[in-house]
């Protein structure tokens, strides 16, 4: 399979999900990756300092990367696949200093492949939005 299948495969499947969390909010029912759903608000705490921190550095990023680069053309699936990356990179981290059990290491072997895939599929100049 070539990266821009793969590509499209992971962005409907992120879309669905993303969509299905966003409505379950309005309902009192919080699905935390990859399917876990509660009842109320309620996200692991470790997983809110992943989301947050990994936002934080990928903010960073382009910051930096604008200052030293200037303005370069990236297509919305590259900034989707770095900001997935910063979650891999920064929520093993997070995961690790919080101690959490070892069974949340393992979205990690689906946001690092994402990210990756999704970056290379835009560096073909392969448009999705």
């Amino acid at each position: 399979m070539n990266n821009r299948v793969a590509a499209k495969i992971i962005i409907v499947i992120l879309t669905l999900w993303c969509a299905m969390v966003v409505i379950g909010y309005f309902y009192n029912v919080t699905i935390t990756f990859p399917f876990s759903i509660s009842d109320g608000h309620s996200v692991p705490e470790h997983r809110l300092h992943a989301i947050r921190l990994s936002l934080i550095t990928a903010f960073i990023y382009f910051s930096i990367r604008y200052l030293f680069v200037g303005s370069v053309k990236l297509y919305p699936v590259q900034v989707l696949a770095i900001i997935l990356f910063h979650l891999s990179v920064v929520g093993s981290l997070v995961f690790y200093v919080e101690g959490v059990d070892k069974g949340e290491y393992l979205q990690i072997l689906f946001w690092l492949p994402a990210s990756l895939i999704l970056y290379f599929a835009g560096k073909s100049e392969f448009k999705y939005f």
